[in-house]
């Protein structure tokens, strides 16, 4: 009986935490400030036609994916409320090559004779696991490495049982599209699967692995052909700006301050530690990417019901990495599973080389974020979800249930929950969920807790956008554009400077009062900021100067000094 309702439970917590994890990403982050949007970006505009080149260095496939779907969210466009729907196309385009990593990570449990409640857990326990929350919210080809690499053990892990090479061939485009989408993914990947099959491999058919090495190198010359063509640049040319032209020290590797853990858990200052960064990048937001961006609406209105921790929820996600990395390395004497639990390790290793200079210069002293977590969180995923059902098989069906939802509570208060929903809160929430599809089925929740009417906004006719148009015209350069957002928090309101706030209101007034179109490509101050303007350029918002120079952003020390 009671396995029955376990099986319930198992069903409705999957997709419960399914839709909950995606619905709250949807309303609360936007997917404009991911990392290296703007960089990215450029691929959208190629696909939609606006640009020949996006002039980059990674891989097509999963940008035209992407753009599938911003394109089919054209109609909704609105012109304020852009980031917004693009936001909501980025997440729903992750969120399919989400389901399609789930559905290989079924498949393969399933061959692994794990029965199917105990799998519907452990994909539960995946669904609010951070690093895979995070990843599902940005724009970045890891999650397309998340959505393949399940498949490729799967067809690998068949071919070792059937000895038919057709599982090998089916393995090879799969792989061959990783290898062409980005050179650290790909590198993590081949990693993980010698990891995994090394053994194995060394006593395969010669013939078979040959067959299935050459049909893997053809195809990924012709999609990096294709991509060079496209690209005109290299996927192995990889530019990097000055900060990051170090190698990291040896004490990188063994450096560990424990208090500071605990007590400072913010950005760079552990930026001298792998051990620092991963503990608290694990299970929380390390490099305020995701749920602790400061433009995110998970990082606004938090409650603080822990009061005898300085910072409860980092301090409760580096707790919960201590005791990830516990279980990682405790004994499992009848486990078979093993050498899936520890694959994540292999991506530590390989991000520590590339920190110490192993492929080239790429590690930046100041912010150590060559060790992101976010790079092999595809990899952490699948160690994971078998450190899930090593625990399932040793726990009775009580301690599951109660695991499981103290599990969900801890990701919740993790990410910025529960709120004060305030007068500016609410309008905000307002704001975003007309242009979400989870208003559909969450409105009628924000309309009670926040006593507004949350509807659809007409659609109004406008040329341009504001980010590239307006925002990053600012600048005299897309150097200087980088560097500017390399550098701490953006000192502009709403990445734009007074003076043309006051122009785009004059536009809004007089594109209203005319009944014409909004033009957003022309009459903007343009081409006037440097990063060197970070903290001085009248145009800047004070109050985002202060928070600049506040605790877990680093500025340059000229910047500072010129200040003082």
């Amino acid at each position: 009986m009671l396995k029955d309702k376990l099986k319930i439970f198992s069903i409705f917590s999957f997709f419960f935490s399914l839709v909950f994890t995606f619905s709250i990403g949807e309303i609360f982050y936007n997917s404009i400030d991911g990392t290296d949007f703007y960089r990215y970006f450029r691929y959208i505009e190629y696909f939609d036609g606006t640009i020949e080149s996006p002039s980059r260095e990674q891989g097509l496939f999963y940008f035209w994916f992407i753009s599938l779907f911003i394109d089919s969210y054209d109609q909704f466009y609105v012109a304020d409320k852009w980031e917004y729907i693009y936001s909501s196309a980025i997440q729903l385009g992750n969120f399919v090559l989400y389901l399609v990593g789930l559905l290989g990570l079924f498949l393969f449990m399933r061959i692994k004779r794990i029965n199917v409640t105990q799998i519907l857990l452990a994909l539960t326990f995946l669904n609010i696991f951070p690093p895979v929350f995070g990843g599902r919210l940005i724009m970045k080809p890891e999650i397309l490495a998340f959505a393949l690499f399940p498949w490729i053990l799967l067809s690998i892990d068949n071919y070792f049982k059937s000895k038919n090479i057709t599982y090998l061939i089916a393995a090879s485009p799969l792989l061959a599209v990783i290898a062409t989408s980005k050179g650290t993914v790909f590198i993590l990947t081949a990693s993980a699967i010698l990891f995994i099959y090394f053994k194995k491999i060394v006593k395969a058919k010669y013939l078979d692995l040959g067959i299935a090495l050459f049909i893997f190198s053809v195809m990924s010359y012709f999609l990096y052909q294709e991509n060079l063509t496209v690209n005109n640049v290299s996927m192995l040319f990889h530019p990097e700006l000055e900060s990051y032209l170090f190698r990291a020290p040896l004490t990188f590797i063994y450096t560990l301050n424990l208090n500071d853990i605990f007590l400072n858990p913010f950005r760079n200052v552990h930026a001298g530690s792998l051990f620092g960064i991963t503990v608290i990048d694990l299970f929380g937001d390390y490099f305020n990417r995701y749920w602790d961006h400061e433009r995110s609406l998970f990082v606004s209105n938090r409650k603080q019901i822990i009061n005898f921790l300085d910072y409860p929820r980092r301090n409760i996600s580096v707790l919960l990495s201590i005791i990830f990395f516990f279980f990682t390395f405790a004994k499992q004497k009848t486990f078979q599973f093993t050498s899936f639990t520890k694959v994540y390790l292999v991506g530590i290793f390989i991000l520590l080389l590339t920190s110490l200079g192993l492929f080239g210069l790429h590690f930046n002293p100041d912010k150590g974020d060559t060790v992101k977590t976010h790079y092999y969180f595809f990899l952490l995923s699948f160690s994971f979800v078998f450190l899930v059902i090593n625990f399932l098989r040793k726990s009775n069906i009580r301690t599951q249930v109660v695991v499981t939802l103290l599990s969900f509570i801890a990701f919740t208060y993790i990410v910025g929950f529960p709120k004060n929903y305030d007068d500016n809160l609410n309008f905000e929430l307002s704001e975003k969920l007309s242009t979400t599809l989870s208003c559909r089925y969450t409105s009628d929740y924000f309309e009670f807790i926040t006593d507004l009417n949350i509807e659809w906004t007409d659609l109004i006719p406008v040329i341009g956008n504001m980010t590239f148009h307006v925002c990053d015209r600012e600048f005299t350069s897309e150097e200087e554009m980088l560097l500017w957002y390399n550098q701490s928090i953006d000192t502009r309101a709403n990445h734009m400077t007074l003076a043309n706030h006051s122009i785009f209101a004059e536009k809004i007034v007089q594109s209203l009062r005319d009944k014409k179109e909004l033009d957003l490509e022309t009459g903007f101050e343009t081409g006037f900021l440097t990063h060197r303007h970070k903290l001085s350029h009248p145009g800047l918002l004070p109050e985002l100067i202060e928070k600049a120079k506040g605790p877990g952003n680093s500025l340059p020390k000229e910047l500072t000094e010129s200040q003082s």
